[in-house]
């Protein structure tokens, strides 16, 4: 058994073939994910994946009513706990200039970021309008600052991470598609955040897999 992949499994990491290279391809050999499967049932956890070829996570053995009732919780405070990240992503997705539809694997650099929102009255208006979720963002920062404090925001959250120091790249991490999972559930299910979620039956083990990942099993 890696110990390397169970660390980072015990971290909370998503591990997915862009971030994390080595142990993705690790872990797609079925005897090391049974190797895994069985010592992360010590903890009452086991190997879960983000559909059929996305990234690895630790999640509950045995889905509870108390991790129904914490999803229930997650998705009721849905503007505190997925809020900031959706509304930092599509700040990066309308810098049209960049292309980028924000998949696993895609790279956004600083650089070239802070000259669509620099270039572009409406996006640094709304740069300006989101410096309540960004952490550390304050108006008085130069729109680089602001950016370069809102990938890092992203990268703490997983959900990016940097690349290249040098140029200050990051590159979209695949636990993004765990929050576009929770999007689609929310959606299919014409849930609002914050009023709707405690009527709305919350039985998908996928989705209660995706809300305790990070939960520590210890």
């Amino acid at each position: 058994m890696n110990t390397q992949c169970t660390r980072l499994l015990l971290e909370g990491e998503y591990i997915c073939d862009v971030r994390y290279p080595t142990e993705y391809e690790v872990l797609q050999d079925p005897a090391e994910q049974e190797s895994v499967d069985s010592w992360l049932a010590g903890l009452n956890m086991r190997l879960a994946r983000l559909g059929g070829d996305g990234a690895f996570f630790m999640a509950p053995l045995v889905v509870t009513a108390l991790d129904q009732g914490r999803l229930r919780r997650e998705l009721l405070d849905f503007r505190d706990v997925y809020g900031p990240a959706v509304v930092m992503l599509d700040l990066i997705r309308q810098a049209d200039s960049l292309g980028l539809v924000l998949s696993p694997g895609e790279y956004i650099p600083l650089f070239e970021l802070e000259s669509a929102v620099a270039n572009s009255g409406t996006l640094e208006m709304l740069l300006r309008s989101k410096l309540a979720v960004i952490h550390d963002g304050n108006p008085r920062n130069s729109v680089r600052e602001n950016l370069r404090r809102l990938l890092m925001h992203l990268a703490k959250d997983g959900y990016v991470y940097l690349a290249s120091k040098e140029t200050e790249t990051y590159r979209v991490t695949g636990k993004v598609e765990q929050l576009y999972a929770v999007l689609q559930f929310l959606s299919e299910n014409k849930v609002i955040p914050d009023t709707e979620v405690d009527e709305t039956e919350v039985d998908d083990p996928d989705l209660i897999d995706l809300a305790n990942a990070d939960e520590d099993p210890l």
